[in-house]
């Protein structure tokens, strides 16, 4: 027993309230709330919420992990999210139009504005999944901008958890991915708000 702990204090990382967030494995947990400037609040309107990842990974918008940096355990922390740090601006070019019958419905199933599709596609830049604007007699318009594109997000958060990631906080998929994304894809962070998910102000 004494032996298991002696291992464990020499591979556990020490954990103090002086440990700033680095901008590589290191752990985060966050407690946050988050709204559209001018708009709906998208996480935390009744009570923060928490959220974890480990920085380097691209797991929430860059925005976001960057101005955790240099921060530690216990801040609180206020700051706005551009487009560009966040979801990306909003290109026009992104909605188009199609013939309705290139799309292939469950029987049963209509489509409505809102509605979102997957997308298969051999581009790693390209989004998973549409969103239907428009649904016409005979032709339905999509739209391939993220829900949150182009738009700023304000952010109040506390970190409640900040240290250097253990190997059981991660997995050998996340360096495999990072190396794919060095050639500048864009690969959406796993803190992705859709229209469904906004909560009333």
């Amino acid at each position: 027993m004494l032996e298991k702990m002696r291992s464990k204090r020499m591979t556990d990382p020490i954990v103090t309230r002086d440990s700033a967030i680095l901008d590589a494995k290191y752990y985060v947990k966050i407690q946050y709330r988050v709204k559209v400037i001018g708009g709906p609040i998208l996480k935390g309107a009744q009570s923060p919420e928490l959220m974890d990842f480990v920085t380097g990974f691209g797991h929430v918008i860059p925005g976001l992990e960057k101005r955790l940096l240099g921060h530690r355990m216990g801040d609180k922390l206020s700051f706005v999210v551009p487009p560009y740090e966040g979801f990306g601006e909003r290109f026009d070019e992104l909605v188009f139009e199609k013939r309705r019958e290139d799309f292939r419905f469950p029987p049963g199933l209509e489509p409505y504005p809102g509605m979102e599709l997957p997308m298969v596609t051999d581009n790693l830049a390209a989004p998973d999944t549409v969103i239907i604007r428009e649904v016409r007699d005979d032709s339905i318009v999509v739209d391939c901008n993220h829900p949150l594109a182009g738009l700023s997000l304000e952010y109040d958060l506390e970190i409640v958890e900040a240290r250097p990631a253990r190997d059981t906080d991660m997995c050998a998929e996340w360096e495999e991915k990072v190396q794919d994304c060095d050639s500048g894809c864009s690969c959406s962070p796993h803190e992705i708000v859709l229209p469904g998910e906004q909560q009333k102000s």
